[in-house]
């Protein structure tokens, strides 16, 4: 991270960018996204609070506001109470002229304030003010009809207008959601006067896909931090609110700008339910994938088999033709995804097109691609306005450069354990497959990265913001977002720095990093905030740059050479002492100490885990 000296460095460099007209102090705020400044209106501040008293009201002009546009319009009233003092009234009728206002989403006033919310871009917004207004809108462009979610349970939306909230609650109201809520994760600011300035920018999201699994939180049964130990320390219950069950979600990710407006929705491992109804789909065995022994695996299709690719194609018909819903089919698209193994079918058709020479990767993906393509003529032939989504994964992640494909397929592609991609070469195969596929479809594809690949298999306070950036920003060209899938609550709790900067990175890849980890430190530890960014600076520099003596697989188990590679005793050592000390610092602050509890709530098990470790590396 940078010292404070760049923070002065880089706000001058600001100031000389822009100028005060078009830049009030409150937008110069170097650890929030960047944005676009345009010319504001020349008008008096628009007081919302003064002296803890509220002077404004809330008007959502939105006839059907989104989930997310719901949960950050309660997340405004709740905020701006908590930083000021004074409640803000969401009314139902436009507020008169002469009483201030935040006014929420298109309308007739807005219009008339110069917004045209029909040439906004896909979830993008303006922020504006006026006499008295504030003007929170977001783009209106229609998408494809959509009723459906993934695996992510975000919503298909153009939600514009709810990040126009959150970009407001941000940095004219001071708030930062760092992690989950309920854990003490949120930040606000405390100020007896709300007055905004004169103001007028605009922002939208680099990548359009920018969804977190788990959306809906955590239940008791993802508390432990080593998910396949069941034995593993839990997050102690004195880190929560009394009688706290389960660790919600959606308030952080409506306000981390977590969304989805790509129209094309991946139906994972689909179709999937022929191992329940084994007698019936036993008289179609020449559907599934054979064994070595030749019995079927009725988990698995056949991707060689006329049946097989006849059956999802019934599934298209009845969905596209019929008005009937099945799986694997989407109003814009139809999903190819075995089940969650490897392909290997020892039927004759598809032995002579297995390739054990390009494993892990790529062994089963002539067979896939060869069925991908079929599915492609079938849908273009009969649903030229639809398109087949592909997702590689397993063993047959890897592009066959040989193949052409209609124009007609899209991609999400699943990579490896994200952090392990700090290695040189998996990352450049990784990103070598990224291009592949990208070029094949012509465009932008999507990934489904593993964000839990680690924070769940370890202790040790694994974090790798940078390389989260670097990663979206030498691959924005050909990405239109990710899917993460995360696990346990560790990715929120001991890796929430990264977590957080990924989410931020999403939106646009060219954030600060180094301040928006110096900032979360200020704000979170209070006095012990040096200490903090310190122990974070060390953990960062330790898993994305310590040399290692040898390579990891894809799985994510650090083993005991990389863990003493990572986390020598001279460095452990160092990172006790900076723990120690942020808790002689933060003594007596009850806030800061029950935030830090929280966030090295595995540290004693980290320690455990390194003199395993360094006695299995030292024998070996």
């Amino acid at each position: 991270m940078k010292s404070r000296p760049h923070l002065a460095l880089w706000l001058a460099a600001v100031s000389a960018a822009i100028t005060a007209e078009t830049a009030p102090p409150q937008l110069q705020t170097p650890d929030l996204t960047p944005v676009t400044f345009l010319q504001p209106v020349s008008h008096p501040p628009v007081a919302l609070v003064r002296d803890g008293q509220p002077l404004a009201t809330v008007y959502v002009s939105e006839l059907t506001p989104s989930a997310n546009l719901t949960l950050l319009v309660n997340e405004l009233v709740e905020v701006v109470t908590l930083s000021t003092g004074a409640t803000l009234d969401v009314v139902k009728d436009p507020p008169p002229a002469d009483r201030p206002a935040i006014i929420i989403g298109n309308g007739e006033e807005s219009t008339k304030a110069g917004i045209d919310a029909t040439k906004l871009p896909i979830e993008g917004f303006v922020v504006k003010t006026a006499p008295n207004r504030v003007f929170l809108v977001g783009s209106t462009r229609p998408l494809p009809p959509m009723e459906i979610r993934n695996l992510a349970g975000s919503p298909y939306a153009n939600d514009g207008t709810a990040w126009a909230v959150a970009d407001f609650l941000e940095r004219f109201v001071g708030v930062r959601w760092y992690w989950p809520i309920t854990t003490g994760g949120r930040s606000v600011l405390k100020q007896a006067t709300l007055s905004i300035q004169p103001s007028h920018y605009s922002d939208q999201p680099v990548f359009r896909k920018r969804e977190f699994y788990p959306w809906y939180g955590y239940t008791r049964g993802s508390w432990r931090s080593v998910w396949f130990d069941k034995d593993a320390p839990t997050l102690p219950d004195s880190l929560l609110p009394p009688g706290t069950e389960k660790i919600e979600m959606q308030p952080l990710l409506a306000g981390l700008r977590a969304g989805n407006s790509w129209p094309y929705i991946i139906k994972v491992h689909e179709p999937q339910s022929f191992s329940r109804e084994p007698n019936r789909w036993a008289e179609h065995a020449d559907m599934f994938q054979r064994e070595a022994d030749g019995a079927p695996n009725l988990r698995m299709l056949c991707y060689s088999s006329q049946k097989a690719l006849d059956y999802i194609l019934e599934g298209c018909e009845k969905t596209w033709d019929q008005g009937k819903s099945v799986s694997w089919v989407t109003t814009t698209c139809v999903t190819v995804s075995p089940g969650d193994y490897r392909v290997h079918c020892h039927c004759e058709p598809c032995a002579r097109l297995f390739e054990p020479d390009r494993a892990p990767y790529g062994t089963g993906s002539k067979v896939m691609a060869l069925f991908v393509k079929r599915m492609c003529e079938a849908v273009k032939k009969r649903w030229p306005d639809k398109k087949v989504l592909y997702l590689p994964y397993w063993n047959y992640t890897e592009c066959q450069e040989e193949i052409v494909f209609p124009d007609n397929l899209e991609v999400q592609m699943c990579t490896m354990a994200f952090g392990l991609m700090r290695q040189t070469e998996p990352r450049a195969h990784m990103e070598r497959s990224l291009r592949a596929w990208s070029k094949k479809v012509g465009g932008r594809i999507t990934t489904w990265e593993y964000s839990h690949r680690l924070p769940e298999w370890t202790c040790a306070p694994v974090q790798y913001p940078h390389l989260v950036q670097d990663y979206y920003r030498a691959n924005h060209e050909i990405l239109a977002g990710s899917f993460l899938n995360g696990g346990m609550i560790g990715e929120w709790s001991t890796a929430a720095t990264t977590d957080y900067c990924w989410m931020k990175v999403l939106w646009n890849p060219d954030v600060n990093i180094d301040f928006m980890l110096d900032t979360l430190c200020d704000r979170m530890f209070g006095k012990a905030a040096t200490a903090c960014r310190e122990l974070l600076r060390l953990e960062c520099v330790r898993w994305e740059k310590a040399k290692w003596s040898e390579g990891l697989g894809d799985a994510g188990r650090v083993s005991p050479a990389v863990f003493t590679d990572t986390y020598p005793p001279e460095v452990v050592a160092k990172m006790i002492e900076l723990r120690d000390r942020a808790r002689r610092e933060m003594a007596g602050d009850a806030v800061s100490e029950k935030r830090f509890a929280y966030w090295t709530w595995t540290f004693d098990a980290f320690l455990k885990e390194a003199k395993d470790a360094w006695s299995k590396a030292v024998r070996k």
